[in-house]
């Protein structure tokens, strides 16, 4: 990134991977100790279980907990602003694999669906695709979801030339 010219100093790293979802580089690191997430309808048991594995007896908890309530905090956010963006029927994929931290499970696959689901989209599914090749309770799944506008989602694509305000405006 240097190189390329997008970063000049050592602490635009840290800044760009704090706005990057699931970045926890460097200073983003010591920003989860005292970020909170705000309200923004994300599921309760993304907070449930986070809360397990901040309450585990290992030194890093409480910070592994932050990284794992931003990473599902920040997706869920993704999530909602792609609905100003999609197109009607459009299709959404994603790869994900779940974990485990300090014997908590954290079913990502169940959390992005539920997350998708809040959102109103539709055809929420997730699939396995594949064996992880760590612990035998460790998946890859392909998370799916169709976004379909109806009444109570009336966002529909910007055209080009539209600002995100302009679009907006027009839906308020």
């Amino acid at each position: 990134m240097y190189w390329l010219g997008f970063l000049e100093e050592a602490k635009d790293a840290g800044e760009l991977d704090w706005k990057a979802i699931g970045g926890t580089w460097g200073t983003a690191t010591s920003k989860l100790n005292t970020w909170s997430a705000e309200a923004n309808g994300l599921p309760a048991q993304v907070y449930e279980v986070c809360k397990k594995i901040g309450s585990t007896d290992n030194k890093n908890a409480f910070v592994l907990s932050k990284y794992v309530l931003k990473y599902y905090y920040d997706m869920h956010l993704h999530f909602a602003s792609l609905k100003r963006l999609l197109a009607d029927n459009a299709k959404l994929v994603y790869i994900v694999g779940n974990s485990t931290f300090y014997g908590v499970s954290v079913p990502a696959e169940e959390f992005l669906m539920s997350s998708l689901k809040t959102l109103g989209y539709d055809d929420v599914r997730a699939n396995i695709i594949r064996k992880r090749n760590c612990k035998k309770e460790l998946f890859e799944y392909c998370v799916s979801a169709v976004w379909k506008k109806t009444e109570e989602n009336p966002f529909r694509p910007m055209r080009q030339e539209e600002s995100m305000t302009e679009q907006l405006t027009l839906k308020l």
